[in-house]
């Protein structure tokens, strides 16, 4: 009876992209829709204008920093007139007790991706016994985008926000481009094709906000 070795970590993080790799090849090459990402224009009829549409996710710290608010409107959109197909969609997603993942973009993809973060989360806190470090797990959803961008690049854009709360330093808010670069926020991060909601949390936002305040 032939025995079977541990399992690498190589081997799991290849498990862990087998299916969107599998997806990646499948899919046949699709045009280029930029007002995916940027956003939409359409035209409102009780005021005559074309206004600009789309969804939201964002997290910003309150409390000076001691805690963070993430928030996300629950459309799903459609085509590039940002039609909404659901008003009710789940973009937060608790990847474990200390870190929520905000998705925008390709919801479908999107959740995969969180699936792929979470899945992996469980398995290494599992393997090495100890709660992983925020830059841990924003390292791994980077990898995830980047080893995805030709999808990103077909249209099918991701751009997530990945808030952690990290036993040493506090909530942390980490905004990633669908190349999978990270930025680290000092005071909030905004994105979705209804990013010109910025200037909307800009006006009402302060660092010292507390907790009812900034909910």
């Amino acid at each position: 009876m032939d025995s079977v070795g541990p399992v690498s970590m190589k081997d799991f993080e290849d498990t862990i992209f087998l299916s969107v790799a599998k997806t990646r090849e499948e899919l046949p090459r699709i045009i280029t829709n930029p007002s995916v990402a940027g956003g939409g224009v359409v035209f409102d009829s009780s005021t005559q204008r074309f206004v600009l549409h789309g969804t939201t996710i964002a997290s910003f710290f309150i409390e000076e920093g001691k805690s963070a608010v993430v928030v996300s409107d629950g459309k799903v959109s459609e085509n590039a007139l940002l039609q909404a197909s659901s008003l009710e969609f789940e973009k937060l997603i608790e990847i474990d007790s200390h870190t929520v993942m905000a998705v925008s973009g390709s919801a479908g993809f999107a959740m995969l991706y969180a699936r792929m973060l979470k899945s992996w989360v469980e398995t290494m806190e599992r393997i090495r016994e100890e709660r992983l470090s925020s830059r841990s797990k924003v390292n791994m959803l980077a990898k995830i985008l980047r080893e995805n961008f030709s999808l990103a690049l077909s249209g099918l854009i991701v751009v997530p926000i990945l808030t952690n709360c990290d036993s040493k330093r506090g909530p942390r808010i980490f905004y990633l481009t669908p190349d999978g670069s990270v930025v680290p926020k000092k005071t909030y991060a905004i994105s979705g094709s209804g990013k010109a909601n910025e200037g909307y949390l800009q006006g009402g936002w302060r660092g010292n906000l507390s907790k009812e305040d900034g909910i």
